[in-house]
């Protein structure tokens, strides 16, 4: 008692305790509704984020000062976060959405909000006395005092960084833990999108609707298995030829950012952590052995995320030489080419990178003769960054045609394709009030569905809702009329639709992209493809067939990818693995950014959130589908930890 009068004033003491006591009854009621309902054992992460909550109230964070941003735009950060996560709560379980009103809900959001508050707080104070403490200290206590334990004891490690030995060693490392999985799952993980793409290969001719690139790097690698002499079964050595071709790829871009975090200054310790979690997290291994276009462009947008860091940190008397402009353009293409929508992220990121250097190079010019020099280099390197702009973006138009026009690839970019949100919200309109429809929307409905049945709704998916749309112009033209007709009338079903639809990304308990989107490719990272199509799978590829030989290696990873996800129920692991956690890790990281008035910061992240975005309009939440921003947010978090205040003043 002694130490609570000591800590609090009684005004912080009764408004702590008052805090503390509405979040517990407030989860006490949620907890008892849940057990009622058989549906307890499906909480993980709730009860800990209240208990850090708690914790954060005890510590004193809930009257933190002036901590980046005031109060109110403090407050009001927090209670989004909370209404976001005690809306999904309240979505996610049948029983809660009928028995509770939006009334209690709201007040369910405004007893966890001060948690949320004293949490975000914490976050926020920690990452601004980050570097003072690291400047004053000369480094992190943690690591600091293992560095003396390890340099005791092995010597040998000590030895100064060689960039080329690094990577080297990052890349065998990553490859022999990569090694694991494609021994369990040899040749390949045949995911569910392989089959159209085997289907364009060996019987319809190529088309768009998949990256052309990736289709055709899938072709050449079965043909090399074809003129392999030393195999006896071409299509699983053509398979495999990608696999092994897909994991030398993924290792040498983990290699690469390993050396470029040492090259920063990133704790050595960390950064083997780094490399034993790329080579060995069951995520990154399944990931690099699956067939499926989003690996090599997930690996592809991470190094893109740590060219455009090093873009922005480069001290004004060290720009980057020919080599840097050259790979950063490649790099781009590739980018490019491996997503056909990639291209509005990157425009967007290039208005952006631009206006950012364009300010620096007038700033220095309207300094006066003391910045000349700077300023002379500056433009230097704005010019260079707008050469390399327009050569990527000329190399990917030239090098798309080519690929095209060789292989004959007729264009499949449907107009349905980009109706994913929404055909969800008529769909979810159609199916809670279709008594309420008049003839009109009915006969529009019909139109726009092909002459079909109404159309279908599952919340987590559209595919469903968009399949049966036809293309052409009077369609299209309908469906935007009838379209904003029922939105005028249901606005709060196309609300709902479109958060639904897209849960995975703010909800971090989330289980509807895990188990909701098809019947036949459950779990967290879909690794199989639909039963009832084996027989056509296997007409595509005669050949394939999984051996099963290490059995209990795939129980193993079953049991974290496929159906039966036991890190459910590890808290902290959990938390991880939630592609909303990252999405929620971009917010906070843009906003310590301008927290830190280091607006440049923003630009490598720009990309990421741009893409975010087109992710937001597309047809479902997957695992592999965010797989690009988790990584580009854990990268780019490890630099603003850790390389932040040896930065110049941006």
């Amino acid at each position: 008692m002694d130490k609570i009068k000591n800590s609090f004033t009684t005004g912080e003491a009764v408004i702590t305790g008052v805090a503390a006591g509405a979040a517990l009854l407030a989860a006490g009621r949620i907890f008892l509704l849940l057990y009622r309902a058989g549906s307890l054992y499906t909480m993980g992460l709730f009860p800990l984020a209240v208990l850090l909550g708690l914790y954060c109230l005890w510590k004193k964070a809930l009257f933190n000062k002036e901590v980046f941003f005031a109060f109110w735009v403090r407050l009001a950060l927090a209670a989004v976060f909370t209404a976001f996560q005690v809306t999904g709560l309240w979505w996610s379980h049948a029983q809660l959405e009928e028995s509770v009103s939006g009334i209690e809900i709201f007040i369910w959001i405004l007893c966890f909000t001060p948690l949320s508050f004293a949490g975000q707080n914490m976050l926020f104070q920690m990452v601004k006395h980050c570097g003072e403490e690291r400047e004053k200290e000369g480094g992190s206590k943690v690591f600091g005092k293992f560095d003396q334990w390890f340099t005791k004891r092995f010597a040998w490690a000590q030895k100064e960084f060689s960039p080329k030995k690094g990577f080297l060693y990052a890349f065998l490392v990553i490859m022999l833990g990569f090694l694991i999985p494609f021994a369990t799952y040899y040749p390949a993980i045949m995911a569910y999108d392989v089959i159209p793409q085997l289907d364009q290969i060996r019987s319809s001719g190529y088309t768009t609707h998949h990256p052309l690139i990736h289709t055709l790097l899938l072709s050449m690698s079965l043909k090399l298995g074809e003129i392999l002499p030393f195999v006896s079964n071409a299509d699983r050595a053509g398979l495999a030829v990608y696999s092994l071709l897909q994991m030398t790829v993924v290792s040498v871009c983990f290699a690469y950012v390993y050396t470029f975090f040492r090259r920063k200054g990133v704790n050595r310790y960390f950064c083997y952590f780094f490399v034993l979690c790329a080579a060995f997290y069951p995520t990154h291994g399944l990931l690099a052995v699956s067939i499926t276009k989003d690996t090599i462009y997930a690996v592809l947008v991470m190094v893109f995320a740590v060219f455009a860091w090093e873009a922005v940190t480069f001290q004004e008397a060290v720009h980057p030489g020919k080599g840097w402009f050259a790979a950063y353009t490649v790099l781009t293409v590739l980018l490019l080419l491996f997503r056909n929508n990639s291209i509005y992220a990157w425009a967007l990121y290039v208005i952006v990178t631009l206006s950012v250097f364009g300010r620096k190079v007038f700033k220095s010019a309207v300094q006066g003769k003391d910045a000349e020099a700077a300023g002379t280099q500056s433009a230097g390197f704005y010019k260079k960054l707008c050469v390399s702009h327009g050569a990527a973006l000329l190399l990917y138009l030239l090098m798309n045609t080519l690929m095209i026009q060789a292989s004959g690839a007729t264009s499949a970019t449907y107009a349905r394709e980009m109706l994913s949100v929404p055909a969800q919200q008529i769909a979810r309109v159609v199916a809670f009030h279709e008594a309420e429809l008049t003839q009109q929307d009915l006969e529009n409905l019909s139109v726009i569905w092909n002459q079909g049945e109404l159309p279908e709704y599952v919340p987590a998916i559209a595919d469903r809702s968009k399949k049966d749309i036809v293309g052409d112009k009077e369609v299209l033209r309908t469906l935007a009329e009838e379209w904003f007709s029922l939105g005028c009338r249901y606005p709060g079903e196309y609300g709902k639709a479109f958060l639904l639809k897209n849960k995975g990304m703010w909800y971090l308990e989330d289980t509807t992209y895990l188990n909701d989107v098809y019947s036949y490719a459950q779990g967290y990272l879909q690794i199989s493809y639909p039963g009832d199509q084996q027989a056509y799978m296997e007409a595509l590829a005669p050949g394939y067939v999984r051996h099963q030989k290490l059995q209990f290696l795939q129980s193993v990873y079953r049991y974290f990818a496929a159906v039966d996800e036991v890190w459910r129920y590890f808290p902290p692991l959990s938390l991880v693995m939630q592609p909303a956690f990252y999405c929620w890790g971009l917010v906070f990281y843009c906003l310590c950014c301008i927290g830190l008035k280091k607006p440049s910061l923003l630009v490598p992240a720009v990309y990421v959130m741009a893409l975010v975005g087109t992710l937001l309009l597309g047809p479902c939440v997957l695992t592999r589908y965010l797989y690009p921003v988790m990584l580009s947010v854990t990268v780019l978090g490890i630099l603003f930890l850790f390389t932040l205040r040896r930065s110049p003043a941006l």
